[in-house]
C-alpha cells in the first residue's frame, strides 16, 4: 500500500525512478519509502526527493512546504518558543538557543535522549518528521532551513 509519501508523488505525476536517480536515492530505498510504511526517510533523502519531485513536475519551489502537510499531516505541531514570549527580548534569545534537550524532545515527539545520542553519534537515523517538527517549533522556513542545511539544490543538478 502506497506511503503518503509515495501518494505525493503519485499526484505529482513525476516518475519515481527519475526522482530517485536525481535526488540519489536508490531504486529499492524509494521503493520502501513509497509503500512500506515502516521506512522513515531521512531528512536529506526527504528534501532531495520532494525538492526534485516537484521541480520535475513543474511547480514552484514553495510547494516544498505544503508538501510536509500532505506527507506528515500527524506529525506533533508546537511552538519551542511560546512559553519565553513574555521574557524581555533578550532573554528570548538566550532562551531559544538553550533550551534543554529533553524538552525539545518531549515537545516534538523524539525518543528520549534521541538528541545526544544524534551529538555522539552512537545512532544516526535522524528523521525526516524530527528535523521537520523542530524547524517548525523555532518558527523557521522549512524549505530554506533544509537548503541552509543540506544546500541549495540547483536546477544544473538535476540534468547532470
Amino acid at each position: 500500500m502506497a506511503t503518503l509519501l509515495g501518494k505525493y508523488l503519485d499526484k505529482l505525476g513525476t516518475k519515481k525512478s527519475k526522482v530517485g536517480e536525481l535526488a540519489k536515492v536508490k531504486k529499492p530505498r524509494l521503493n520502501d519509502l513509497c509503500n512500506k510504511g515502516t521506512s522513515k526517510p531521512s531528512p536529506e533523502e526527504f528534501y532531495r526527493i520532494i525538492y526534485i519531485a516537484i521541480k520535475l513536475a513543474g511547480r514552484q519551489e514553495n510547494e516544498f512546504n505544503d508538501s510536509i502537510n500532505e506527507i506528515f499531516p500527524d506529525r506533533p505541531k508546537t511552538n519551542l518558543l511560546a512559553e519565553f514570549s513574555h521574557l524581555p527580548s533578550d532573554i528570548q534569545f538566550l532562551k531559544k538557543h538553550t533550551q534543554k534537550q529533553s524538552d525539545v524532545e518531549d515537545k516534538i515527539g523524539m525518543a528520549d535522549g534521541k538528541i545526544s545520542r544524534l551529538a555522539s553519534e552512537k545512532v544516526k537515523d535522524l528523521l525526516a518528521v524530527e528535523i521537520i517538527c523542530f524547524i517548525e517549533g523555532m518558527g523557521l522556513d522549512l524549505l530554506s532551513t533544509f537548503k541552509e542545511i543540506y544546500g541549495e539544490i540547483k536546477l544544473d543538478d538535476l540534468s547532470s
